[in-house]
């Protein structure tokens, strides 16, 4: 009984660490913390094939390759991928925007791509809108295809997030989402999104990739965070649960397979 109430008071207080102080405290601190990306990377097996439009632009930076690979094989899932033609794409919670600019770099055939996050830059506010997932500032039926990158786990109505996505996605029109869950979660992220007005077309679980991305990102960001100014230094060892750095108990519960991360797409067939 005990060792439950302390898992879930472990698990609370990351959540909240998370999203009410960490990131928060990043966005505050971005003119001394360079970060582009803010997510786990991807590195694919040596037998898997490989995806050409990461192979082809980026040869040398390992960590980089990993975070641009999550984002390429989380719309490679959309049934129209690689040529995404024509279509106006949003991604939800974009933080620092380094995602979003490696889309609209190597896919030149979309009209436009957007993102929203709670903190924006205001240097990149061309790009970058502030918004919530839970309350997105767009009206109905504007976008061709979200993408949303390891962030709904922080959303406090994942219900909520996915009837918003419903609401401004065309009928028809693609989510390609990536995230992290406890093992046991995972159903309900695929119930919560059908009883919003989604059908499935495909999951798949990439946790091996994930943790293999993490070795290369994991190095980066320590190098990173020894860097840091020294108020985030005072919080090293939540910062590096925070992305999973290999020794930490964030790492071992996905390599132990407690968490899984997974990618999945979804057409959007609207409510009746």
């Amino acid at each position: 009984m005990l060792s439950q109430i302390g898992k879930l008071l472990v698990r609370f207080y990351y959540y909240v660490f998370d999203r009410l102080i960490f990131y928060p405290m990043l966005y505050l601190m971005r003119k001394q913390c360079t970060l582009t990306f803010l997510n786990l990377g991807y590195k694919p097996k040596k037998e898997e094939l490989k995806l050409d439009l990461v192979e082809n632009n980026i040869q040398t930076d390992a960590a980089l390759k990993a975070h641009v690979y999550l984002y390429e094989q989380t719309l490679s899932a959309c049934p129209q991928y690689p040529l995404l033609t024509g279509m106006n794409i949003l991604e939800v919670s974009c933080g620092h925007g380094g995602g979003l600019r490696w889309i609209m770099k190597t896919h030149p055939e979309i009209t436009s791509a957007i993102g929203i996050d709670l903190y924006v830059d205001e240097a990149l506010q061309r790009q970058l809108k502030i918004g919530d997932a839970h309350n997105m500032p767009f009206k109905d039926d504007t976008f061709d295809l979200l993408i949303n990158v390891e962030s709904s786990h922080l959303y406090r109505n994942i219900k909520q997030f996915f009837m918003e996505c419903s609401r401004v996605l065309r009928p028809n029109k693609y989510l390609c989402w990536t995230d992290l869950r406890y093992r046991e979660k995972i159903n309900n992220v695929l119930e919560v999104a059908s009883s919003s007005g989604f059908q499935l077309i495909n999951i798949t679980d990439i946790t091996r990739e994930v943790l293999n991305g993490i070795e290369l990102t994991a190095a980066e960001y320590d190098e990173q965070l020894d860097q840091a100014p020294r108020i985030l230094r005072l919080f090293r060892n939540s910062i590096r649960s925070t992305y999973c750095a290999p020794g930490t108990d964030a790492y071992l519960r996905l390599a132990t397979r407690q968490k899984v991360y997974a990618t999945a797409c979804w057409r959007c067939i609207k409510n009746k």
